[in-house]
């Protein structure tokens, strides 16, 4: 049986293509293996540069591949634009975040060094469903293939042509052969390919019985998942929110991607002092929705998906009404060809009916009045799942604590609810578990793993924990205050120091500071009473550690135990070096090995800082 492609606008079968047979699945599962075990050992580096790569490559293809979307799933096309665009500027994010995120974290202590490394867990099985074919895909291919994993993509059944374009862009991007495949395969064919050895983890984005039998069939092979599921996200209108802003934002928020998103605000629970006010704006705006050809660039609601999915929601409305819903505007199927449905409000909804206790996938709105805040947030979360939620209220000191009331994996306040890859994605209950996107997303697919170094090297140098890129240091450097502003102190030898500004918390804390270094310079043999940490922010350095020099060169870092000599030296003779030091206390002092002298460094730093307006303690 091949898999087959039809236009939900028409409803016509526009393609089909057979499925994978067995030996070609084996021939991608082994192609994947080999091409992850040579993309692990590329630097974090270039494996992020790659990501622009594929960026570029999705931003010249953007009008062929937003009119894919829109053919397969009825997306409007300017809808469709811009989910192509929001993965390239994914891709884009994660090219410039993802060394920070995979950098080595170091926890020295005086005797020993420990820390955590990221390392890539294998091949990843990615499950992505029709509704954002494309957004949905690369927001867990970015951090994946970052983070030096492989990817085979199994996509849902009705976006074949999505699934086969996909591949074509990594391939077009210079992608590695094998690293990122793409398989069409029936749905019968998934609980094998979890179990394979060569699969390391599965990310599914789907609806929750789907994700209940795949997280039952990756638990038996114990193997890690991320699975994102369905949702019945609240949309919480208090008496005092701006009642005008939130009708209209409403409207957004249930209807983009024709109400067909997990994230779609989908119960409007809202205080009974502005309901009439808040529904009779509502259902103004919902009426003003154009529904039409998806390909037009002035429709706001193409068609449904599939018909099946159609019929489903006529139900739940049906079922509704009857159980006593107030039906507003819509409520039935559109004549004529393709999936239409039309925009719905549904009034007077309460927790026994479908349209509250089910999940409803497409362009339905529940409207549930309520006596009291505290009513509002118990029905907003009563409820199985716990994706998104939104709050509306003019009082924010209020709202952050009935958001943290709230269930579910994440609360917008005034505003609607989205994904960002800034931002931790994913829900609680049964919307599922695990985080896409941010660095919590990247970390999911890693082994997080502990390396301990004993006492008798603890003072070496570790070039493998190093902060990975000019835009790590970049960032730390933006973080600190210009060392122009602050008076350098001079060292010797051709050193000078610019002092930082001291933060500390509570009895503990660091001290930190910028040490530029001319050609060939050095400073003086000197010990601290504290554990040092030092970043060569630019040139090249030895450091000599307790008699024993080390070759070090920009972005690597070095651990110094507690009242162990050492010094550092430019070993160039033409470049300036830059290193920035770290004291592990506020206490620190520094001891002069020739001369004996021990000098208090918070002091130095006070008076360097003293009169310049620009550096205090924190």
């Amino acid at each position: 049986m091949p898999q087959i492609s039809i236009n939900p606008t028409t409803g016509i079968e526009t393609a089909r293509f057979d499925f994978a047979t067995p030996a070609e699945v084996d021939a991608a599962l082994d192609a994947a293996v080999s091409a992850q075990a040579s993309w692990r050992e590329v630097p974090v580096e270039k494996r992020a540069g790659l990501l622009r790569q594929i960026a570029a490559e999705l931003r010249a293809g953007k009008s062929r591949y937003a009119g894919l979307i829109t053919a397969e799933m009825g997306k409007p096309i300017v809808e469709a634009e811009g989910e192509v665009e929001k993965c390239a500027w994914t891709l884009d994010y994660y090219s410039d975040a993802a060394p920070g995120f995979l950098a080595a974290e170091n926890y020295p202590s005086s005797a020993t060094e420990s820390g955590v490394v990221f390392d890539p867990l294998g091949v990843i099985l990615g499950i992505m469903p029709w509704n954002f074919p494309f957004w949905q895909y690369f927001r867990f291919a970015a951090p994946a293939l970052a983070a030096g994993n492989g990817i085979i993509l199994k996509h849902a059944g009705n976006v074949p042509q999505c699934a086969l374009a996909i591949g074509e862009i990594m391939q077009k991007a210079g992608v590695p052969a094998g690293l990122a495949g793409t398989l069409l395969i029936e749905a019968k064919a998934v609980a094998p390919l979890i179990a394979d050895a060569r699969i390391a983890a599965v990310s599914l984005t789907g609806s929750t019985s789907v994700g209940s039998i795949v997280a039952a069939e990756a638990a038996k092979a114990l193997k890690k998942q991320v699975l994102e599921l369905g949702g019945s996200d609240p949309f919480i209108v208090l008496a005092d929110a701006d009642i005008t802003e939130a009708a209209a934002v409403a409207v957004k928020a249930r209807y983009t991607n024709g109400g067909q998103s997990c994230v779609n605000a989908k119960r409007f629970i809202v205080e009974a002092q502005v309901a009439d006010q808040f529904v009779a704006a509502f259902v103004a705006n919902v009426a003003k929705l154009k529904v039409g050809d998806p390909t037009k660039r002035d429709t706001d609601i193409g068609p449904m998906a599939r018909r099946d999915l159609r019929d489903d929601l006529h139900r739940q409305v049906e079922r509704s009404v009857a159980a006593g819903a107030t039906l507003r505007i819509g409520g039935e199927p559109l004549a004529g060809p393709g999936y239409y449905y039309a925009p719905t409000v549904l009034d007077n909804v309460t927790p026994e009916m479908a349209a509250f206790s089910e999940e409803t996938f497409g362009p339905v709105a529940a409207v549930i009045r309520v006596a009291s805040v505290d009513e509002a947030i118990r029905l907003a979360n009563q409820t199985e799942f716990g994706l998104g939620a939104a709050l509306w209220t003019r009082d924010i000191a209020r709202a952050r604590g009935l958001a943290r009331r709230i269930e579910a994996g994440a609360v917008f306040i005034n505003g609607l609810v989205a994904s960002d890859a800034r931002l931790p994605f994913g829900g609680i209950k049964k919307s599922g578990y695990g985080r896409e996107l941010g660095v919590y997303g990247i970390r999911e697919f890693v082994n997080i793993k502990t390396i301990w170094i004993g006492p008798a090297v603890a003072a070496a140098t570790r070039q493998d924990n190093k902060p990975s890129t000019a835009a790590a240091v970049a960032k730390l450097q933006a973080a600190i205050l210009s060392p122009e502003k602050i008076p350098a102190r001079e060292r010797g030898g051709g050193a000078r120091t610019v002092p930082l500004v001291t933060r500390s918390v509570g009895a503990t804390g660091f001290i930190n500071g910028i040490t530029i270094f001319e050609p060939n310079a050095a400073i003086a043999l000197h010990k601290h009473n504290c554990d040092e940490s030092v970043v060569l922010l630019e040139g090249n350095a030895i450091a000599e550690i307790d008699g024993v020099q080390h070759e070090l060169k920009a972005l690597d870092t070095t651990f110094i135990p507690a009242n162990l000599p050492h010094r550092f030296i430019n070993r160039s003779a033409s470049e300036p070096m830059k290193i920035l030091w770290i004291y592990g206390s506020v206490d620190a002092t520094r001891t002069n090995i020739a001369t004996g002298e021990t000098r208090a460094v918070d002091d130095e730093h006070k008076a360097a800082i003293v009169g310049t307006g620009t550096g205090k303690r924190a």
